[in-house]
């Protein structure tokens, strides 16, 4: 199957396939520089190096050396500035006073808020540079699929053979220390491949399933991504399940308003605010307490994480605007674990309330423009933006339940920045239709908004 074959989306006809491209081509280079990082987010933590107080993996030393790349893109004026570019920048800065201010230490402030511009603001604008189409993600989905399916195999043979295998050969490699504790749940072992923990591998792989689901790819591609984030199911982790079962229904009603008239995302959107509001004023716990209770598979986990939100609340509400660093958060004796598993709250703690402002803003507002972007392109270019919403979307929810760094954190940001490049691109007025379907389904794809 030839190059251009797969990156047609399907069932689209030749004429319609290049009357839905953009008068700009797609630079392929460009988008490489994302493939790269993609690749390099599955290298094993054992091939990272320390020096003093900075922790190198291969994607930080990619981000940072490519950085020179975005100041040129800048430069030639090549990106369009939107509201969530703003908002990542000033939560890249926010990081850096918050952790002077809590720490006093400008030595802290410069590995705390190195680390985190180059995994979130770098990552964020390497995506915005190099996915700016419609083709150049499908482009990157074809390219990093055998990666995305041998990380799935590993966690589906590690859950099995309740073995390690990615970092124990890296660690036999490298001469690094590898994990060598093994949970088991449901006779599975826990999976992570080459992630830091399994819940990470899991919702890493979850993630994918809407982008190649409504990629419009052909053959194997498409399917290989596919399978590949089922697999994530095997790091026996609560939110890669929750990402697959949300993400898969998200899915399937997007599939079902193309062919039942009438019935549109508005609605949706509408019936789960009310039952959003129901749920708060109704439940004692509230709906995160209520979603935590059913969508975990270890009641202790659960209820561990119903302390988190409650004792993290309250440490937040003590340290508001700067938060406490990476300093330990007050909680009962009887809470051994330290363990913080709530990205959204965690980002609160470590560096204040703004912090989780800017940046879960860009991420509602990113939400909002691709919607209401995809309402003006081509079928299948529009399906594919609806499957970068859902994808950000599960993800963000997602992550009330995970703590992200590494190699997660810096996957969630480029999700964030394409979705951000590709709910700004511009469409010449000629291309703002959508292309007619066969007669067996609709003409136009419903709007998300």
């Amino acid at each position: 199957m030839s190059g251009s074959n797969v990156l047609r989306p399907t069932a689209l006809p030749r004429g319609a396939y290049l009357a839905s491209t953009l008068v700009a081509r797609s630079d392929a280079g460009r988008t490489y520089l994302a493939i790269i990082l993609f690749y390099l987010l599955l290298v094993p933590p054992q091939f990272n190096v320390t020096l003093g107080d900075v922790y190198l993996s291969p994607f930080r030393i990619f981000l940072i050396v490519g950085s020179l790349y975005l100041v040129f893109a800048g430069l030639r004026k090549e990106l369009r500035w939107t509201v969530p570019d703003f908002f990542i920048g000033l939560g890249t800065l926010w990081i850096w006073l918050a952790s002077y201010m809590n720490s006093g230490s400008v030595g802290t402030a410069l590995v705390m808020g190195g680390s985190h511009t180059v995994d979130i603001g770098l990552a964020y604008f390497t995506a915005r540079v190099g996915v700016r189409t419609p083709n150049d993600l499908r482009r990157f989905l074809v390219l990093c699929a055998p990666g995305a399916a041998f990380m799935g195999a590993m966690v589906l043979a590690e859950a099995i053979s309740h073995q390690l295998i990615v970092q124990r050969i890296a660690g036999l490699l490298t001469g690094q220390p590898y994990p060598t504790r093994r949970d088991v749940r449901l006779g599975f072992m826990r999976g992570m491949a080459s992630f830091p923990h399994p819940i990470l591998a899991g919702i890493f792989l979850g993630s994918l399933l809407p982008l190649y689901w409504f990629s419009g790819l052909r053959g194997w591609p498409k399917y290989l991504g596919m399978v590949s984030s089922v697999f994530g199911v095997f790091s026996m982790s609560s939110a890669a399940m929750l990402a697959l079962v949300v993400g898969g229904a998200l899915s399937i009603y997007d599939w079902l308003t193309e062919r039942i008239k009438n019935l549109t995302w508005q609605i949706f959107l509408t019936f789960s605010a009310i039952l959003y509001i129901a749920v708060e004023l109704t439940s004692n716990t509230g709906f995160y307490g209520l979603l935590i209770r059913y969508a975990s598979l270890d009641t202790a986990t659960a209820y561990n994480r119903v302390l988190i939100w409650e004792f993290g609340t309250d440490n937040i509400a003590q340290h508001p605007f700067f938060g406490i660093g990476y300093s330990d958060w007050d909680r009962p004796d009887w809470m051994h674990s330290g363990s913080f598993d709530h990205f959204w709250l965690i980002m609160a703690l470590r560096f204040g309330i703004p912090e989780t402002v800017f940046l879960l803003g860009a991420t509602l507002i990113a939400l909002v423009m691709i919607a209401v972007r995809s309402r003006s392109l081509a079928f299948h270019d529009g399906r594919l933006l609806r499957g970068v919403t859902i994808s950000l979307a599960v993800f963000a929810l997602g992550v009330n339940s995970v703590s992200l760094w590494m190699a997660p954190l810096v996957w969630y940001f480029m999700l964030l920045g394409l979705t951000v490049s590709l709910g700004s691109m511009r469409v010449p007025s000629a291309q703002r239709r959508r292309v007619p379907m066969p007669a067996t389904r609709r003409t136009s794809a419903p709007p998300l908004m």
